[in-house]
């Protein structure tokens, strides 16, 4: 892993979705995916889904953004077959992409970035959780974490855009 995506790792905002990682299979992975390293320009902890945004079926992952799409792991390996886990969304396969939110009368949502392919098939979303704390205000929780899912939206904009 280069110094760069270790200082973009160690910088990524932790809220809800706090992702432990194995460097090795994080190296691993980029192989896998055939992307540099040092063509990664921003890494956020998130969660990766392609459930309903109300499933809470999805694991803590990094995502790493490059030029040519957003590449998740957290270097954990299959339970089977012991290869590195992985989720890719490509740029060059989107037809479009934007910002969604969800949130629960219990005091939790996500706010999130869903990319769709042809036929507005979902190709993934990106989401990052918050829970409101019961008898406090959490508008300053909720909104940095909306905060980060706008700075990863701002970036895939420039780079789709």
């Amino acid at each position: 892993m280069t110094t760069q995506v270790s200082h973009l790792i160690d910088a990524a905002p932790v809220y809800h979705d706090k992702a432990s990682f194995d460097p090795a299979g994080i190296d691993e992975a980029f192989q896998v995916a055939g992307i540099a390293s040092d063509s990664v320009v921003a890494v956020s902890q998130c969660k990766f889904g392609t459930a309903n945004i109300e499933a809470l079926v999805d694991d803590d992952t990094l995502a790493f953004v490059h030029p040519t799409g957003v590449l998740c792991t957290a270097g954990k390996r299959k339970l089977i077959g012991k290869a590195v886990k992985l989720k890719t969304v490509e740029f060059a396969r989107c037809r479009g992409f934007g910002p969604v939110e969800y949130t629960d009368e219990r005091g939790f949502g996500k706010f999130g970035i869903e990319f769709a392919g042809p036929g507005n098939v979902l190709l993934g979303r990106l989401h990052w959780t918050w829970r409101a704390k019961r008898f406090r205000d959490s508008r300053q929780e909720i909104m940095a974490v909306a905060e980060e899912r706008d700075r990863i939206l701002g970036i895939v904009n420039e780079l789709v855009g």
